[in-house]
């Protein structure tokens, strides 16, 4: 806009206090009185406001797609450093430092012109954030008012600030946040790793993936492009892998990712108006993976009414596919798990049985093939395959760690239990049938590796015996199939054999 350096340090301290002014003044509308005061720094251009939410202008810039050069002088940059916890002590010792920025004043360009771009934050009188950015834009662009050149900027903007770059949206304390730590876990997923029912896994990835390349499917027979599905079964069976999997899948395919973790929110949201913040969220990003972890917990009484009619689809809901995983389907009102067009499909997830426990014994095989000193042979995955009925996929996965910490430890001979052998009860118990002993070959015996695993293994089922007494009171289903409605233009998939 042609203005001189100092006229440029004027303008930007006339905007500090104009902050100043907000900050230590009793206000009744904090908008009007900074876009007032604003204005009249800049009576002879057209000053945008935007919401820093929609726009992420100073994002947008530090990704390359603009240049912000801030204003130069002591009143144009007011900030709180903050101390940034690391996501990885181990990859980031010290974790970082960064500002939230409360006011700034910088010389933005983009599309080959240059504008004032300002930022505003405070706290309103209900404890709520505001965050604003107003741009300041000459008067030839108008048109009904309105500046075009910053309603292309804010459009193209808000386009960037809506996209995940490598990050995954959660929904925590009342707010959308993205997140990169969850992001690089789903991104490590694959679906080698998740070690269920092949035939259930096949047709659970089938499942998903038809659905997103569907739309033109749904649209041409005039069904709502919507799904939801159900994941349930026992802790430890590979419902939370599956989602992550499923997750890193669609990413590559540019569906969206939202997590919700809680309804809560601090101050004075109800958890309605956060139920309510997460459809938006997830319809205004469509295609999309909307997930509820543990959708017995968020459910309540109180909240299924509401919650049902954002599932209904009051508004559009075309391309959301929703995931809600459950150890506890029977705890979950019928009007969710079995009505047609809400949840319209569950997976069963279930203890595994001996082929499943095979297939992730040879998992681990192959991950401990170059260590030389883990006599993992094919004998050893048969003998603890066959040893441990009832063993989740987290008690397996406890079973292997525990005996590699014990064997590469140098302790393998911990394990044992001297207790056995120390007194009369001792021994009573050792004379007992064990129900993870069986007869061992000679190699067995000498495999010090599969040693280790066996007391392991009778730890571990003591520790199972005693959960399942825990949980004797819980109402157990005999869902074993998946449950399925034909889609649009496709055969119907799943069937009786899908976990057996």
């Amino acid at each position: 806009m042609g203005n001189s350096q100092d006229q440029q340090t004027a303008a930007s301290s006339a905007g500090f206090d104009v902050y100043h002014k907000h900050g230590s003044s009793v206000r009744v509308n904090s908008e009007v009185l900074l876009q007032t005061e604003l204005k009249s720094v800049h009576p002879s251009d057209t000053v945008t406001w935007v919401e820093a939410e929609d726009c992420d202008f100073v994002g947008f810039a530090e990704a390359g797609h603009a240049k912000a050069r801030l204003h130069d002088g002591e009143r144009t940059y007011t900030a709180i450093r903050k101390y940034q916890v690391p996501l990885r002590s181990l990859d980031e010792p010290q974790g970082s430092v960064a500002d939230n920025i409360l006011f700034a004043c910088w010389d933005y360009e983009w599309s080959g012109r240059w504008l004032t771009c300002y930022k505003f934050r405070w706290v309103d009188n209900g404890w709520q954030i505001r965050e604003y950015y107003a741009i300041v834009t000459e008067k030839g662009d108008l048109k009904d008012g309105r500046c075009s050149f910053a309603e292309d900027l804010i459009k193209t903007c808000g386009t960037w600030t809506q996209k995940l770059h490598d990050e995954v949206y959660v929904y925590e304390d009342g707010n959308w946040e993205k997140n990169k730590a969850l992001f690089n876990a789903v991104s490590k997923a694959s679906w080698d790793d998740v070690i269920i029912n092949p035939a259930m896994k096949s047709n659970l990835i089938k499942d998903i993936d038809s659905f997103f390349n569907a739309r033109s499917t749904y649209l041409e027979y005039n069904i709502p492009w919507k799904r939801g599905v159900i994941f349930h079964g026992p802790p430890g069976c590979g419902k939370t892998i599956s989602i992550k999997a499923l997750m890193n899948t669609v990413r590559q395919k540019g569906v969206s990712n939202l997590y919700v973790k809680s309804f809560k929110a601090s101050g004075c949201q109800s958890d309605q108006a956060s139920i309510r913040e997460i459809f938006t969220k997830a319809r205004a990003v469509a295609p999309a993976l909307l997930i509820f972890e543990d959708l017995d917990s968020l459910i309540t009484d109180e909240l299924r009414s509401f919650f049902l009619n954002e599932v209904d689809g009051v508004e559009d809901n075309d391309g959301l596919c929703i995931i809600g995983s459950t150890n506890h389907l029977d705890r979950i009102d019928t009007s969710i798990t079995k009505r047609p067009s809400r949840f319209d499909r569950k997976y069963h997830f279930k203890a595994p049985a001996e082929q499943e426990r095979l297939l992730y014994c040879r998992y681990w095989q192959k991950k401990l093939q170059s260590t030389p000193a883990i006599n993992f042979t094919d004998e050893v995955c048969q003998a603890v395959a066959e040893a441990t009925e009832g063993f989740t996929f987290a008690y397996l996965k406890e079973l292997f760690v525990q005996t590699l910490l014990m064997h590469v430890g140098g302790h393998a001979d911990l394990a044992v239990d001297y207790e056995t052998t120390a007194s009369p009860e001792g021994r009573d118990k050792s004379e007992k049938e064990d129900e993870v002993s069986t007869v061992l070959s000679t190699s067995l015996e000498a495999n010090t590796f599969y040693q280790t695993l066996r007391k392991q293994m009778e730890t571990l089922a003591e520790d199972l015996e005693v959960e399942n007494r825990k949980d004797d009171g819980d109402e157990h289903h005999p869902e074993d199939q998946v449950e399925r409605k034909s889609e649009p233009g496709k055969d119907m998939i799943g069937g009786d054999d899908d976990q057996e």
